[in-house]
């Protein structure tokens, strides 16, 4: 016995389908998608110009700190150096920012160089929440000066 209902193999189109959800969610995933790269490219940009402007602002300590010490008075005493540094740095006369002095890196030789060695750490919105990545967002450099 044939069953008297026949359900057609294709359907009818039904012009009032629901598709609101669409442009909203293409819209959501964009939204979303910008904003990640956004922030991936503001925290790779934070650290190229902190170890650039850091180097540049090392040669610039270095060379204000030539200016400044007598390499025959303290050519036995780094500390003054070192303080001196300090204090250009503090002064924002080589614009180094909040970058600090680092000890063993500062210092006059013997023939009448002055080493300066600046360490900062980069403004970044995910690199610092991290243990593991924080040390990209240090940066150190060493800049170099003759005295005479």
């Amino acid at each position: 016995m044939r069953s008297t209902s026949r359900r057609p193999i294709i359907k009818p189109m039904n012009p009032h389908r629901d598709e609101r959800g669409v442009i909203i969610s293409w819209l959501f995933k964009l939204v979303l998608f910008l904003s990640v790269v956004g922030v991936l490219v503001f925290d790779v940009g934070s650290i190229l110009v902190n170890v650039f402007t850091l180097d540049s602002a090392a040669d610039d300590t270095a060379i204000a700190l030539s200016l400044i010490v007598d390499p025959a008075a303290v050519a036995t005493n780094d500390q003054q150096v070192f303080q001196q540094a300090q204090l250009l740095v503090a002064s924002d006369a080589t614009l180094a920012g909040d970058a600090t002095v680092v000890e063993s890196g500062t210092h006059v030789d013997e023939q009448g160089v002055v080493h300066v060695k600046l360490r900062r750490v980069a403004d970044t919105l995910v690199v610092e929440q991290f243990t593991a990545l924080r040390k990209w967002a240090r940066a150190t450099a060493e800049g170099s000066a003759s005295t005479k």
